[in-house]
């Protein structure tokens, strides 16, 4: 059952799709009349009759019964260093479907990555819709948001949660399980780019409050580091 994401309510009973998945229901997918869909709306999920597709740009479905969900109290955070785009995309998409609720791209010191300015507001577009389509497909209530582009990383101080950790590959001791074990409400993670992180990067996030920790004895790649993370969040129920 296909699943779309809606912001209008009509008469309680009724819900108005308005948004770019008219063009898949009726031009990809190909749905009719009385077909049962999933809609979500305001992080509630429910059971939809689709009854009219006549009208230019809207799809009208009516409601028929709420499905019930469980939704994680924990905002996930991930703030990576973007990676090449096959890999970068990736990253997006399994992070999505694991749960992150916020995607910070951040340009490191060894970033292989060079973005160009003018082109910058045509990427976070681009990676916005790879996020939407992956959260449709996972059949998430919510769609994590890409934020823009931190260059500076002092910026991250407007960024912090709860928790706030730095996956770092001379960290020995501390393992990512002891902090997960901690009551929080909100954690951030920060993943370096393919050629790491440098020690005066790391003593400037330590500065502005986060703290080093180890995800085990393998060096990650950087677009698998952040689906470990995420999967131990799950396994923790965060």
């Amino acid at each position: 059952m296909f699943r779309y994401f809606v912001e209008i309510k009509k008469d309680n009973n009724f819900f108005i799709i308005n948004n770019n998945d008219v063009h898949h229901i009726k031009n990809v997918v190909k749905l009719k009349n009385d077909e049962i869909i999933e809609c979500v709306y305001e992080k509630e999920v429910y059971q939809t009759k689709i009854i009219d597709l006549t009208i230019e740009n809207n799809v009208i479905v009516e409601i028929i019964n709420k499905v019930e969900t469980t939704i994680s109290n924990v905002k996930k955070v991930l703030i990576a260093g973007v990676l090449r785009e096959q890999k970068w995309d990736y990253l997006l998409q399994k992070s999505t479907e694991l749960g992150v609720d916020e995607i910070i791209p951040v340009i490191f010191k060894r970033n292989v990555v060079k973005i160009d300015e003018k082109k910058i507001d045509q990427k976070l577009q681009r990676w916005q819709a790879i996020c939407d389509t992956a959260a449709k497909q996972a059949k998430r209530t919510t769609i994590p948001v890409v934020n823009n582009l931190i260059t500076n990383l002092k910026d991250l101080k407007n960024n912090l949660c709860d928790l706030n950790l730095v996956a770092w590959e001379k960290e020995k001791n501390i393992e990512l399980k002891t902090y997960l074990t901690q009551d929080f409400n909100s954690i951030s993670f920060i993943i370096g780019c393919e050629g790491g992180i440098e020690v005066s990067e790391i003593k400037i996030l330590h500065e502005i409050g986060f703290k080093n920790v180890s995800l085990g004895t393998n060096i990650l790649r950087a677009e698998t580091a952040p689906t470990y993370v995420l999967s131990s969040l799950i396994y923790e129920n965060k």
